[in-house]
């Protein structure tokens, strides 16, 4: 098995007189009309296959058959497109989030400049590439920034909940290129749900699908950080108290045994040109690892940084099996001091680069990548994908503890730990009502006798989740709602296994519990908990932690804001409902948990109503489903595989989900 190191790399660019935005890739938008006029070579294509490209840096290489070209000239039917990131000479990896990808078969609309080397770069990063992917009936050009930052610019197309029609994009664009200008005709808007149902939220960094996370820790150990001696110009003192600051946000989290060491002043350089066992920060990168010089009148790369880690080297923490990150670094690019000039607070603003970019090297990934976000929780987190630079600094909040949380926190019981709702829940811990409520579960597995600590999921500030030992198999949900005159309490299983709940009220030290019940529905409390709750309550979806990788499709679901995908895309799932109080009617708006369980909410999506569950058993599929609702709706699976439909009626008043048994053959 190699032994090969790989390296993580998360880039960022800003630009100056905007919000910044950070690590992983950020991007100043360059307008369409820019990118037309200042690539060589615009073609639509689709991809052959790829392979590692023969050169010094590690890059790989995209076969690309060109279907039409519309703008330049090339002598060929087919070009190489070489991408930054790949296996080098001596086997170490590279990776770069946020680097362009293309399957095989897969169509793209590419913005290109030739290299001396007769292949092509893509014109601005990942800028110049364009996905041709369906979403709501439509076929559009979507540039992937699942992994980057993006920087508001000036182009039209960059406001929130614009995408390009694929087809009248590339005639646009060959009109353009011909001289003949009209008016951006390929643009639309859709429905604001179907435009955050394209989006993830909550990640980690992961390699071959494991996340990755520091072992060093959870033995007392620490981790040591220097700065190169030279400092950060435009910073009085170098940046170097900033670093600091940075490095303690993570340490002062204490439900972890995080342990990061300021080492003092260095004078290595290695950076990402080779592995050398120390994580440094450098500045004005020294050894040109990002191209181009940073400029505050068009923006570029701000910095880089991320874990190195070998996909060989894996090691086992609360039941997971994760990749061992073995050193890290931090790059900052040359000529950036003009953007750190312009924040109002120059020092918080360099602090919080440096704390995003650690937690990036601790194993996270953003809390949220989209631009709408709605959900306080999510764009308030350090690791959301925009900067703040409001002169908080490293500041982490609820969303970043959760995280952090899930990869560190050691677990109290067998079930692994979770994420808590605000800085002061603990670990294992789920915290509702603006920390009111503290939730945590026991379980018993009566058939095997193991039994352990439920891991908290938290969602939003009205519901969260239960697992038991695999993160992507939610077992529990419960809610918790305040009336005004009453503070109810749900909860719904997807289990038969023997649980206790414990809610405890902080404010009055009152604990109840709450088990299984009969037919394993769960429950509603009406009269749980007196009611004066203060302070407003949670408005979105919050961290989701979806624990296991999605296996390899074979079915044909496509997803979008009202159709869940289960087990991998065979499974598709809608909901109708009706309130039998006031008559209204609806469809539920699906959220994807994990690649076997989803849920739905009716109106708000704060307010989750129904949790479902598929389990491939070998011989037979159960599905199984739980409620926090006693309104009136019908459950529809679609399997794709052989058309087969079943519907699951619950009768307006009714309390209770269900188990079917043998609801699908195995396929």
């Amino acid at each position: 098995m190699s032994t090969s190191t790989h390296r993580t790399i998360a880039l960022l660019a800003l630009g100056c007189g905007l919000a910044g935005t950070l690590a992983a890739t950020t991007i100043v938008p360059v307008k369409d009309s820019v990118l037309i006029d200042q690539a060589r070579l615009i073609v639509v294509a689709t991809a052959e296959g790829a392979l590692p490209a023969a050169a010094e840096r590690p890059a790989t290489d995209y076969l690309m058959q060109v279907e039409r070209v519309l703008k330049g000239t090339i002598g060929a039917s087919s070009l190489v497109v070489r991408v930054l990131g790949g296996v080098d000479a001596e086997g170490r990896e590279l990776r770069i989030y946020g680097a362009p990808a293309f399957a095989p078969g897969g169509r793209a609309l590419l913005f290109l400049d030739p290299a001396e080397d007769g292949t092509y770069r893509i014109l601005h990063f990942l800028q110049g590439a364009f996905h041709r992917v369906r979403a709501g009936g439509r076929v559009i050009a979507h540039r992937d920034e699942s992994q980057v930052h993006v920087l508001d610019g000036a182009e039209e197309s960059s406001r929130p909940l614009w995408l390009r029609d694929f087809d009248r994009f590339a005639d646009w664009i060959e009109d353009r290129a011909a001289g003949r200008r009209r008016i951006p005709d390929y643009l639309f808007q859709p429905r604001p749900l179907a435009y955050h149902a394209f989006l993830e939220k909550f990640s980690f960094f992961d390699s071959g699908g494991r996340k990755l996370r520091w072992f060093t820790f959870d033995t007392g150990g620490s981790v040591t950080w220097s700065a190169h001696q030279d400092g950060q110009p435009g910073l009085g003192g170098g940046g170097f108290a900033e670093f600091q600051r940075a490095l303690a946000a993570w340490n002062d989290e204490p439900a972890t045994p995080i342990r990061l060491v300021y080492g003092g002043t260095t004078t290595a350089t290695a950076g990402f040109q080779s592995f050398d066992n120390q994580n440094v920060l450098l500045f004005n990168d020294p050894n040109q690892d990002i191209a181009g010089t940073f400029s505050c009148a068009s923006g570029g790369t701000l910095a880089i940084g991320g874990p190195w880690s070998s996909a060989s080297n894996l090691g086992t923490f609360n039941g997971e099996t994760f990749v061992r990150i073995s050193g890290a670094d931090i790059v900052m690019n040359d000529g950036i001091e003009c953007r750190i000039a312009r924040s109002a607070s120059p020092s918080k603003f360099f602090e919080e680069v440096l704390g995003h970019e650690l937690g990036h090297g601790l194993g996270l990934g953003h809390s949220s990548e989209d631009e709408g976000e709605t959900n306080a929780t999510l764009r308030d987190a350090l690791m959301y994908f925009r900067a703040h630079d409001d002169g908080r600094g490293a500041a982490l909040r609820s969303d970043d503890l959760g995280g952090i949380r899930y990869l560190y926190a050691p677990s109290s019981g067998g079930g692994g730990g979770g994420g808590g709702g605000t800085p002061s829940c603990p670990a294992g811990n789920l915290c509702l009502l603006n920390g009111r409520f503290r939730v945590t579960v026991n379980w018993q597995n009566q058939f095997n006798n193991t039994s352990g600590a439920g891991g908290a999921i938290a969602n939003t500030d009205l519901s969260g989740f239960f697992y038991f030992t695999d993160p992507g198999n939610i077992e529990l949900i419960v809610k918790i709602l305040d009336f005004g005159s009453e503070i109810k309490v749900f909860y719904s299983q997807l289990t038969n296994l023997r649980f206790t709940m414990t809610v405890l009220d902080t404010r009055s030290g009152t604990t109840k519990n709450y088990s299984n019940t009969e037919g394993e529905c769960g429950a509603i409390e009406h009269n749980a908990f007196p009611s004066a709750t203060t302070g407003p309550l949670g408005d979105g979806l919050g961290a989701l932690v979806t624990g296991i990788p999605m296996a390899a499709a074979v079915g044909s679901c496509v997803a979008d804001v009202d159709t869940l995908c289960l087990l991998a895309n065979r499974f598709a799932i809608e909901v109708t409902w009706r309130n039998q109080f006031d008559g209204s009617t609806g469809v539920g708006r699906q959220r994807q948990l994990s690649g076997l369980t989803g849920a739905f909410s009716f109106t708000d999506p704060a307010n989750l109503e129904i949790l479902i569950k598929t389990l491939d058993f070998g011989d037979k599929i159960l599905v199984i489903y739980g409620s926090l609702s006693n309104l009136e709706y019908a459950l529809r699976v679609v399997d794709t595989i052989t058309g087969q439909i079943k519907t699951y009626q619950n009768p307006a008043g009714r309390y209770c989900g269900g188990i079917d048994e043998n609801a699908f053959p195995p396929a």
